[in-house]
């Protein structure tokens, strides 16, 4: 297919055109680079097509995958070969199929039959299906209680004052300017909601990443002489700058994490009761919130990570990639149970999923995702142990197969 005769064909396509178009249903389910080469010039030449392109790939992605169930065979493997290959449950679908010598979908006439029905229905439950709605709000919160909503896709100025200021820099804050004269810390909160994630260099140079659904409490300015503490609710990635006279502690509620200067994870979020820290170099002290550190007091090493259970905090080696994936936008599950998957999917896609079907909560998976979908996801993790999803209302909810119980 040549360039110029691609533009006359493509330009005026609406979204039924693009589904039951054979070349693009080459380049969603069995691309080569000729291919994809093509459909990536046409889409920057013309990049307002973009919305609709994307509407119709995920389209003949989800006819596919209802058109042949994946065989049975052992998930471990499956989930093996996502890691290594980064296929998603479509894109294996489509492998399968092209080894049986059926690479697109059935013929355009068969689609355009079902079109009637099957599109309606598809987009009238894109405002069910959606992973999101109107987009929660990362907000700052001044000592004085003012709130600043933050913008990702912004940069600007945010406050300017004698000690400093605290500009945005897209989806990073930074906080610039010499020590603060006050006598009294006064705190700064940044709240990180569900489906997003974000950036926070501190007034002495450490910088710090959130996760979705975090709230990090600061100084705006740390006060020469005084310890270095922050409070955290939820998850995350801290590089702390040296400083061997003032400690850095990050306080949890049930555990502390003490550093002169290293990189960490800790996560805590109060609505899972669970609380953990995990180094990536340096040195770290943890011990219980309550208490202060003594010569007992547990150090960890990198690779390591402390877990506090059963008002105890116990320590193992650990994958520590697995813990800090988030940071790259990757969700990353170690012989994880379903129940811990779907908080992790919950906080990434910025939904509630309610699972109905008890015995899947304990089902453990491994693999890793990086820019799948919610709706993609799912349909994996369905062929280890079949599962109905659907949208109700403003959740997600999970259901045995042939279950009709409410």
């Amino acid at each position: 297919m040549g360039w110029q005769q691609g533009i006359m064909k493509y330009i005026n396509y609406n979204i039924e055109d693009f589904i039951t178009d054979e070349y693009f249903q080459k380049w969603v389910l069995d691309s080569d680079a000729m291919c994809d080469n093509f459909w990536q010039n046409w889409l920057n030449d013309y990049p307002e097509r973009q919305g609709l392109v994307e509407e119709a790939r995920r389209f003949v992605l989800l006819l596919n995958a209802q058109e042949e169930t994946l065989p049975e065979q052992d998930f471990n493997a499956m989930w093996r070969n996502i890691i290594e290959r980064r296929t998603d449950a479509a894109g294996y679908v489509a492998e399968k199929r092209k080894s049986n010598g059926k690479v697109f979908l059935r013929a355009a006439a068969v689609l355009v039959g079902l079109m009637a029905t099957t599109l309606a229905v598809y987009f009238m439950g894109q405002s069910n299906t959606a992973v999101t709605e109107t987009p929660a709000q990362i907000t700052l919160e001044l000592e004085d209680g003012t709130i600043k909503v933050l913008d990702e896709m912004s940069s600007d100025v945010v406050i300017r004052s004698e000690a400093g200021v605290v500009k945005q820099e897209k989806n990073v804050l930074k906080y610039e300017g010499g020590h603060s004269s006050d006598e009294v810390v006064k705190y700064n909160q940044l709240t990180v909601p569900y489906g997003k994630k974000f950036e926070v260099a501190l007034s002495d140079g450490s910088h710090v990443y959130l996760n979705s659904g975090s709230k990090l409490k600061y100084p705006a300015h740390f006060i020469a002489g005084e310890p270095r503490n922050v409070y955290l609710d939820g998850e995350a990635y801290f590089s702390v700058e040296k400083d061997s006279e003032r400690p850095f502690t990050v306080i949890t509620d049930d555990m502390k994490t003490r550093v002169l200067g290293t990189e960490f994870n800790v996560s805590s979020y109060k609505n899972e009761n669970n609380t953990s820290t995990v180094l990536v170099e340096g040195s770290v002290l943890v011990y219980n919130s309550q208490e202060e550190p003594t010569e007992a007091t547990v150090r960890l090493e990198p690779g390591q990570r402390a877990v506090f259970e059963n008002n105890e905090i116990a320590v193992g080696q650990v994958n520590v990639e697995k813990y800090i994936a988030w940071k790259e936008g990757k969700l990353f599950f170690v012989d994880d149970p379903f129940t811990l998957i779907l908080k992790e999917l919950e906080r990434n896609f910025n939904i509630e999923i309610e699972n109905r079907y008890k015995a899947l909560g304990d089902k453990k998976f491994t693999g890793t995702f990086d820019e799948e979908s919610l709706d993609q996801i799912l349909r994996v993790c369905s062929e280890h142990t079949p599962f109905q999803y659907e949208r109700q209302d403003d959740k997600i909810v999970i259901r045995e197969v042939n279950n009709n119980s409410k």
